[in-house]
């Protein structure tokens, strides 16, 4: 009787060893899976902002060049306007010199 006791016992106590066992697997997977979710997650916002820096520094020398590119198409224009001033300067002399 008492070994039957004993092995009913031992069944129950193995039932709960058990069942506590897979409750802690199933937590520590939990929590295990929460470290991997946030390592992702930083992992993915790391990348969203390298690629945005990087996009804002391609914007940024894009539009420097575009300065650059634009400062020297401005001097052309200036240099050709000083050159039409000159010559129209001059033929308003010869034509002035002509009516007199």
């Amino acid at each position: 009787m008492q070994r039957d006791g004993l092995l009913k016992n031992l069944k129950i106590i193995v039932i709960l060893a058990l069942v506590i066992g897979l409750i802690g697997a199933v937590l520590f997977l939990v929590y295990g899976f929460a470290f991997m979710w946030q390592a992702m997650a930083a992992t993915i916002i790391t990348i969203f902002l390298s690629v945005l820096v990087i996009l804002l520094i391609a914007l940024s020398i894009y539009l420097w060049l575009k300065y650059v590119l634009l400062k020297r198409e401005i001097n052309k224009c200036k240099e050709e306007l000083q050159r039409y001033r000159k010559e129209l300067q001059k033929f308003k002399s010869e034509s002035k010199e002509e009516k007199h």
